[in-house]
């Protein structure tokens, strides 16, 4: 009996001390589980192809803003999965809409977006360009079509201002002492002088009227002058107009898309820059089926991103497109973000340090080539 009390108590200790031991290792599994960093979720970061920024025909996308993302998220020590959207339209949409923490584009920066959601530090700074269709046509209509240029109305306005000035002044110089060839008459007496200011640029000179006084000699030795230059002038314009339209067309700068019908992007800066100027939009899914629209004579011409324009245009089956004039309203571009984003200030820091070390402009250079 003695035995069997002995070791019901050591069977009972032997219990009591095997839930003590699977009590403590619960607590600390439920401790350690506490204490342990929960699982960061991945970042969800919108895209849409874009020429020269981003490409996405395999698996995953790759181009210069994929490196510059990757590389951010790797300060930030951020996991990333990416989220195709089919247009750049569909991008913008994707940041209000709560289902993307981030929209790569690169997005131009301008107060309009900055009221939808978060922009960070720029990453690209970039501006307008114009496409346009080379045009090979020579026939008389086409040339006479050229000729009505900003740079002619601004020559023939000048022009037609100092003539109406200084056929006033000559008019007031000779209608005392030579009445003849300018009458005393105010409306007629201009008139006349105008004539024979008209009449020595074309010609040299007017064979029914003569100046007499100093200072109209003095004018009309200026107009004698000045009529050589003007016509020498006004013949170099007009050549390199009618040379300039036969290659790229009457648009050759952003204030000659007035009245013209021009493709541009949807949802893109370069639809209100078109519109300031008077032109008539025409907006496309993207700048590809944009620049397909003017190759089959749709559009006018095309407005978009500079270094876009100079990727696309340069592939074999655009060859007929050729871009003009210079850049015009330009633009900072960065990464857009939901409003009141808790990754807005160390995406900043991480682009500002990316730039200082040399990092951004490395992986520009590798993708876009080096330009000043």
């Amino acid at each position: 009996m003695a035995m069997t009390g002995c070791t019901v108590a050591l069977s009972a200790v032997m219990i009591v001390l095997q839930f003590l031991v699977a009590t403590a290792t619960s607590a600390a599994a439920d401790a350690a589980a506490a204490t342990a960093p929960a699982p960061v979720p991945s970042l969800r970061v919108a895209v849409t192809p874009i020429a020269s920024a981003i490409d996405w025909t395999g698996p995953q996308p790759k181009g210069v803003m994929i490196d510059i993302w990757e590389d951010l998220a790797g300060r930030l020590g951020q996991a990333t999965v990416f989220v195709k959207a089919p247009t750049f339209v569909k991008l913008m949409e994707t940041l209000p809409a709560a289902t993307a923490d981030v929209a790569l584009g690169p997005i131009a920066i301008t107060e309009e977006r900055e009221k939808q959601f978060d922009l960070t530090h720029p990453i690209f700074h970039s501006g307008l360009r114009i496409a346009v269709r080379q045009r090979n046509s020579s026939g008389f209509f086409d040339a006479l079509e050229s000729l009505i240029s900003w740079d002619l109305l601004e020559l023939l306005g000048l022009v037609l201002g100092l003539a109406l000035l200084s056929g006033h002044l000559l008019w007031w110089f000779e209608r005392k002492g030579n009445d003849h060839s300018f009458p005393r008459e105010y409306p007629r007496g201009v008139w006349e002088a105008i004539w024979w200011i008209a009449s020595t640029i074309v010609t040299g000179g007017c064979d029914d009227k003569h100046v007499d006084s100093v200072l109209g000699r003095a004018i009309a030795f200026s107009w004698m002058v000045g009529g050589i230059v003007l016509i020498a002038a006004l013949t170099s314009m007009l050549t390199a107009t009618i040379t300039a339209e036969r290659v790229t067309g009457t648009i050759h700068g952003a204030r000659d898309l007035a009245g013209r019908t021009v493709g541009c992007q949807a949802a893109a800066v370069s639809i209100d820059s078109v519109r300031r100027r008077g032109g008539l939009v025409e907006e496309f899914n993207s700048l590809h089926e944009a620049l397909d629209a003017l190759g089959l004579g749709m559009v006018d011409a095309v407005v978009g991103e500079n270094q876009q324009l100079m990727y696309l245009t340069n592939q074999s089956n655009r060859r007929t497109i050729r871009l003009v004039g210079p850049i015009f309203d330009s633009f900072d571009y960065g990464i857009g973000l939901p409003a009141h984003s808790p990754l807005r200030e160390d995406l900043n820091t991480a682009i500002l340090r990316m730039r200082e070390d040399g990092t951004l402009d490395r992986i520009k250079e590798e993708w876009l080539g080096k330009h000043d």
